[in-house]
């Protein structure tokens, strides 16, 4: 059963027309990797899910709850949450009050500050310290940590490797298929196609707005010469 649904997505920046019809289903648990060159829409893609870009026709569904007109706050509150390619960080609060804000306003008997330095071990040492001056894998490792205490179902990730190196990719990747353990959802829009790759169970492309392809990994892999032209390889 799918824990997301996108039917024919459209929507708009002013009179741009960004998305033009995207359409995929979410397995649960499992993992999508949402490819596609740059300027595709997949980031629209995600701020359209979570309504930061409200769309203008289709239907998104996420665990039986149609998306179309719930407030942000309200699909957060579903257990959908985004993980920005920004990181989300507040620079003035240290890492030990990124965390307490989201630990102290959301009851998650499963995903606490406790588990998520655990998780984290980095992010332990560095308590006191204020979100800007962390690395950047550290960073991304305190966006993601602030999702899960949210006791998400699905988290979606725009680019969360971006400018890491090797190893810090290696580390995260590895966090990913953590979660997944978990039962936690992932949709994942990134660069590194190898390693969203690795991660993915299903694929789907995007081209100017629109879903070239979409079916799962197996798939992708056996024609991925037919993809190059609309994942840049």
């Amino acid at each position: 059963m799918p824990i997301l649904k996108l039917n024919n997505v459209n929507t708009y920046y002013g009179k741009s027309h960004i998305l033009q019809g995207i359409t995929f289903n979410l397995e649960k648990p499992g993992c999508l990797a949402l490819l596609g060159r740059n300027g595709a829409g997949k980031t629209t893609t995600l701020r359209s899910i979570m309504n930061l870009t409200k769309l203008s026709s289709g239907d998104i569904i996420f665990n039986n709850n149609n998306l179309n007109n719930l407030s942000t706050y309200k699909i957060a509150r579903l257990g959908l949450t985004l993980v920005p390619e920004n990181r989300g960080m507040f620079s003035s609060l240290s890492v030990e009050e990124s965390l307490n804000i989201v630990d102290g306003n959301i009851k998650n008997d499963k995903w606490n500050k406790e588990k998520v330095l655990e998780s984290f071990p980095q992010l332990k040492l560095k308590l006191k310290n204020n979100s800007s001056s962390l690395s950047g894998g550290e960073q991304q490792m305190l966006a993601i940590g602030k999702a899960l205490l949210t006791n998400p179902k699905l988290i979606l990730l725009d680019e969360p490797t971006q400018g890491l190196a090797p190893n810090i990719v290696i580390q995260l990747s590895n966090i990913f298929k953590d979660i997944i353990k978990e039962g936690i959802s992932l949709l994942i829009v990134e660069q590194n196609i190898n390693m969203a790759i690795d991660l993915a169970n299903q694929v789907s492309i995007i081209g100017k707005g629109e879903t070239k392809w979409t079916g799962s990994k197996e798939s992708f892999l056996k024609n991925i010469n037919l993809h190059k032209e609309w994942i840049g390889i």
